[in-house]
């Protein structure tokens, strides 16, 4: 019965690719991170990253609530470059939601940026955090780059014909001795293995995922215990390219995901899980449309959506050993000028459970990226 169940719901999916949309794992409004420039020695710019945002989550079932979001994260920045291969950019990053005086999370931010060749470069400080290192939302919420604080830590990317990565350690509570309170951070490495050139209209990709997040410390005096969770994700990733066509790309992805709690008590329902995720989608110029099918077993994780894990985040409680999820995501993007982007998102989440429950998310954002030149400063 299940088998004729997942194979319905594959032919469902496949049928959705006539309607020659797109699926792509990176979403253009949560990309903010500014180009190096390789020709700005000694010069100084503005830079103002922002993003207006207004979601409603209309969730159904016992394991995640529905909430609204509307307001704006703006990143007002000076952008200095002491030479060819160094960048300085220092700021305050406005975290503001409509209907509430205060604006939380907000917070200064200042990072360098060492530019050690074309391929490879170093961060310090405020992370490049677009599209959330491109992590699957069964480890990271999207949301959480618009609900989150900025992340900061270090971090190294790499970038050839073969081979992209991203590592970074993001470090959100920082103790001193005796501090009442843990420390937490989090490390992640997402990376991509071609296998056919880039050049090639065909792209198969081997994709590499492995996030952990710990709670712990030595000199604090809390008597929490520690938390040690590893998630680690890998598959294959296909996707053709068209020239000259109103369908411009399509893509098929499977994934293959494992959790593992090593901490000192188990903070979750099981202590190792295994989920799997079938993914396909086709892209126009302005707008796109991803399907998915998630299998669970015993999953979970510390920063991840609700909607793909075994123990609910409302009551703990409450517990599933296995979840079939049927996900479908489209969005219509459109650029009003330059650096504006106007568009919108409905995501989708069908619950294969006895009550098929469905659940679904509207999205409205406007992310604005500019960039202006102010006067050249000699750096001594």
């Amino acid at each position: 019965m299940l088998q004729k169940r997942f194979f319905y719901t594959i032919l469902f999916l496949l049928g959705f690719l006539n309607l020659s949309l797109h699926a792509q794992q990176s979403n253009p409004f949560y990309c903010h991170y500014g180009n190096f420039k390789t020709d700005a020695k000694e010069k100084l710019f503005f830079r103002l990253e922002n993003l207006n945002f207004a979601k409603n989550d209309e969730y159904k079932g016992e394991f995640v609530k529905g909430a609204t979001y509307i307001g704006y994260i703006a990143t007002p920045k000076i952008v200095y470059y002491p030479t060819d291969d160094l960048r300085i950019e220092a700021g305050i990053r406005l975290q503001k939601y409509s209907g509430l005086a205060e604006y939380p999370n907000s917070e200064p931010v200042f990072s360098i940026h060492y530019q050690a060749s074309d391929k490879f470069s170093l961060i310090l400080g405020t992370l490049n955090q677009d599209n959330n290192h491109h992590l699957h939302e069964a480890l990271f919420e999207p949301e959480r780059f618009f609900t989150d604080r900025a992340e900061n830590g270090l971090q190294a990317l790499f970038k050839s014909e073969r081979l992209d990565f991203d590592t970074w350690i993001n470090w959100e509570q920082f103790i001193f001795e005796n501090d009442p309170f843990q420390e937490v951070f989090t490390f992640g490495l997402t990376a991509g293995l071609r296998l056919i050139s880039s050049e090639s209209s065909h792209s198969l990709t081997i994709p590499l995922q492995v996030l952990f997040t710990h709670r712990g410390g030595e000199i604090d005096s809390s008597d929490s215990f520690k938390q040690t969770i590893g998630h680690f994700g890998t598959g294959l990733a296909y996707s053709k390219a068209y020239d000259h066509s109103f369908l411009k790309k399509i893509n098929v992805e499977a994934f293959v995901f494992l959790f593992n709690d090593n901490s000192s008590i188990k903070e979750f329902a099981y202590g190792r899980g295994k989920g799997f995720n079938f993914r396909i989608g086709a892209e126009t110029k302005h707008s796109n449309l991803k399907l998915g099918y998630w299998i669970g077993d015993k999953f979970n994780s510390s920063r991840g959506s609700a909607f793909f894990q075994s123990m609910s985040v409302i009551n703990n409680d409450y517990i599933k050993k296995r979840r079939e999820i049927v996900t479908a995501k489209y969005r219509i993007q459109k650029s009003i000028a330059k650096g504006i982007i106007l568009g919108g998102q409905v995501d989708t989440y069908l619950d294969m459970n006895s009550n098929h429950d469905f659940s679904y998310a509207t999205s409205l954002f406007v992310k604005i990226n500019g960039e202006f030149f102010l006067k050249k400063l000699d750096w001594k």
